[in-house]
């Protein structure tokens, strides 16, 4: 069963803007983030985000240096975030300074190795460079059927 389906996103528009500025500000990086949402009935509303200290800016996709490591660090991290930010929901997120909003082949890499999870891809604001600013989220399961389940998470800017 999808988590994507029927289940809305929701950003609060402040947040969007800080979100797709900082990937401007570090444009042409590649810079990892936590996004925090709180869990409503059929929605999740983004409350936070913090660049992801343990992962570097850089010009293009890298692989982990160790896919073990890199999974324990993440279910460690999620954890710990839910429990300390009191907070439902936990994303990794990361920018892609092309422009390009669909899943890297690295980024099918990491999903395909964790089986799944989501992976949400911000897109800077940068109007000389004809970007518009957006985000949107990847939704990965390989658990249950051979073909991994692929849905596509569409983010609302709300008011708040």
């Amino acid at each position: 069963m999808s988590a994507a389906k029927n289940f809305r996103y929701l950003i609060p528009d402040r947040l969007f803007k800080e979100l797709t500025q900082k990937a401007a500000e570090v444009y042409p990086n590649i810079e990892h983030y936590w996004i925090f949402a709180d869990r409503k009935e059929n929605f999740g509303i983004v409350n936070k985000f913090i660049v992801n200290p343990d992962l570097r800016k850089s010009k293009t996709h890298v692989k982990p240096r160790s896919w073990m490591r890199y999974k324990k660090s993440k279910i460690y991290n999620m954890r710990k975030f839910k429990q300390e930010l009191n907070v439902d929901i936990v994303w990794q997120a990361h920018t892609h300074p092309s422009g390009n909003d669909k899943l890297h082949q690295i980024d099918k890499r990491i999903l395909k190795y964790l089986s799944n999870g989501v992976m949400i891809i911000i897109i800077p604001e940068i109007p000389e460079k004809d970007l518009v600013g957006h985000l949107v989220g990847w939704y990965y399961d390989k658990r249950y059927t051979k073909k991994p389940l692929i849905e596509k998470m569409v983010f609302e800017i709300i008011q708040e």
